[in-house]
């Protein structure tokens, strides 16, 4: 009876199983013909100029260093069932477009569509500013349209030379601010231990599980950077605008005094002290467009070339046998293997390991935008970049909006680090924690038992944490401290007394990064980039930029994706774009996994 119902959960399972692979063999099958189709239909004939024409910059997506590779049949499933997927725009794709079309006599001016651009950190709208301030150069005219503002999308729109804005829209700046849920009292009622191992005053991340509100230390680490961050914010845009600061965002009794002359209407408030140029509705602001562009062959529209479809008529960059790579490390760092939105150790071991094979590459640029993570899977990384130097290949960082904690770690020993003033960085420290549950167990009635040959071999969540294992956990962590400042003393070349009083997990700017000495210089990534040519005198060479390896099932699928058949597919296969982003991606890793339980990780410094 039994082996026959095994044979039915066999059968069924099989089945199952048969099912899934045909499903997923039809559809490789259905891309590799519509792949043949489109190749087939791509026409031979010589392929007329483009015409004159502004370059679209529609920002509506969330703003990264590196698009991340998604599951395709995930991907496929999310579009079948209706489900909305985050979409990530390149930041140096963005950057590389505004760039290109200052110098092409074809592109007329830049249109900004920002009013679906999240929420995005004032590093990266810095390094898009900058880019629009280079085009402005050009005397092409920039200009911005949305029903609304929120306050990022504000940033980027103050570059424009005419700044439009509808009648029934409004300017949304209301300042930053950052608050955590602490949970101390919440812990107590459920009579729950929390064992807590960290070094450096000011390392908050604990915090919430030890107090009801921030220390003293964690808020003037706060309000000081924060500050610096809004200050930059106000004067960049008042700058763009010509208005004082003051004016820009008045007291809280002044504005509701100029909001009192225009009856409170927002869009009005915005126009008359001159936050906007020009109040319009969607069509008027569409003929505002035409008039300034021309119309479009279809005559609904001005003319307009996109700037991801703009990317892919650009001519590949000349080759050089001196080659520079480029390493984008974002995200947590964890330890093992993955691609999505993670630093994975074993991940980037291997690209750097592809630069330490290369003879061509004389230089390796790191690209690093991490609020930290795994400490032993940072020191994995840091060492590798060590190896790199050692060997005489020279090792350049460039901090993105964030490089704090275990991000700072695998900076450190760098041969120069950049990073921009409104960097995020620092943060040095390291902490472990977990919780017991013994006292809350009790309370139900529930008790543990058992046996161990040693109270070390007596670490449950259902019992006390031995006395002697804590103050060896606490050991174990200061040592990692130790490590991290010896190391960044090293690195920076700063003395250990100074060097303590750096770290204690404080929180520093790039400005004040610079000042200390914890970064060599100001800059973005393509300074760093001119930075590792100048150490090996290159006078020309190549950005290679390293992706991590795949296996071959990935390879086959990536090949799908390349920029020119995916030009193809997108002309002649409708809806191609529902699925033009699809990718494989490694399995999934959690994101603390410190064999030792060891974490140098900035908790606030994720949404900056």
């Amino acid at each position: 009876m039994f082996k026959l119902i095994k044979n039915i959960f066999r059968f069924f399972w099989r089945t199952l199983n048969f099912i899934r692979s045909l499903l997923v063999n039809l559809f490789l099958l259905f891309m590799v013909v519509m792949v043949i189709f489109a190749l087939s239909s791509v026409s031979q004939e010589p392929v007329e100029p483009p015409s004159a024409a502004a370059l679209r910059l529609v920002l509506d997506g969330q703003i990264v260093e590196q698009r991340q590779r998604v599951n395709p049949m995930a991907e496929l499933s999310n579009e079948l069932l209706g489900n909305t997927t985050e979409k990530e725009i390149d930041l140096h794709n963005v950057v590389k477009a505004i760039d290109e079309a200052r110098i092409d006599s074809n592109i007329t001016g830049l249109v900004l569509e920002l009013g679906a651009m999240p929420n995005t950190s004032q590093t990266k709208l810095a390094i898009i500013g900058k880019a629009l301030e280079r085009f402005k150069d050009s005397d092409k005219p920039v200009i911005a349209y949305a029903d609304y503002y929120d306050q990022h999308q504000y940033y980027l729109a103050s570059y424009a030379d005419q700044l439009l804005l509808n009648p029934k829209g409004a300017v949304l700046m209301r300042g930053m601010n950052s608050r955590r849920l602490f949970f101390k009292d919440a812990i107590d009622k459920l009579d729950i231990t929390t064992h807590v191992f960290r070094v450096g005053t000011h390392k908050s991340f604990v915090e919430p599980y030890l107090r009801n509100d921030m220390s003293a230390e964690a808020k003037q680490d706060l309000a000081r950077w924060m500050e610096q961050l809004w200050s930059a914010y106000l004067d960049t845009v008042a700058d763009n605008r010509q208005l004082a600061a003051q004016h820009l965002m008045p007291e809280p009794s002044a504005l509701l005094e100029r909001l009192k002359t225009v009856d409170g209407d927002g869009a009005r408030y915005a126009e008359k002290f001159g936050l906007v140029d020009q109040l319009a509705t969607r069509a008027e602001a569409k003929q505002i467009l035409i008039d300034t562009f021309g119309d479009n062959d279809e005559g609904d529209s001005y003319q307009a070339r996109h700037y991801a479809e703009y990317l892919h008529t650009l001519p590949d960059e000349p080759t050089s046998e001196n080659k520079i790579a480029l390493i984008v490390a974002q995200g947590a760092i964890v330890g093992g293997r993955g691609q999505e939105k993670v630093i994975a150790a074993d991940t980037v071991l291997a690209q750097l390991n592809q630069a330490f094979d290369d003879e061509q590459i004389k230089a390796v640029v790191m690209r690093v935008d991490s609020p930290g993570g795994s400490a032993f899977a940072s020191e994995l990384i840091r060492d590798k970049l060590q190896q790199l130097q050692e060997k005489g290949i020279p090792v350049v960082v460039s901090m993105g909006s964030v490089a704090a904690s275990g991000g700072y770690w695998i900076s450190s020993t760098a041969d120069q680090i950049f990073a921009s003033p409104t960097t995020i960085t620092g943060s040095i420290g390291i902490f472990g924690m977990f919780a017991t549950l013994e006292n809350a167990l009790a309370k139900l009635g529930i008790n543990s038992d058992g046996y161990a040959t040693s109270p070390l071999a007596e670490i449950s969540p259902f019992q006390a944490l031995p006395e002697e294992l804590a103050e060896i956990i606490q050991l174990n962590v200061e040592h990692g401290y130790h490590d991290f400042l010896s190391l960044v003393s090293a690195g920076r070349g700063i003395e250990m007394p100074k060097m303590e009083n750096i770290a204690e997990g404080r929180i520093w700017t790039g400005q004040d990064a610079l000042d200390n000495g914890l970064v060599d210089q100001l800059g973005d990534l393509n300074d760093a980039i001119e930075y590792a040519a100048e150490l090996n005198q290159l006078e020309s060479y190549q950005v290679k930029t390293l992706s991590p390896p795949l296996n071959p099932r990935e390879r086959i699928i990536a090949q799908f994706f390349d920029s020119q058949l995916n030009a193809a597919l997108t002309k002649n296969i409708p809806n191609w774009h529902l699925i033009s982003q699809f990718a494989e991606q490694a399995p999934e890793i959690e994101k603390f996994n410190d064999p030792l339980g060891q974490y140098s990780f900035c908790a606030v410094c994720e949404q900056y």
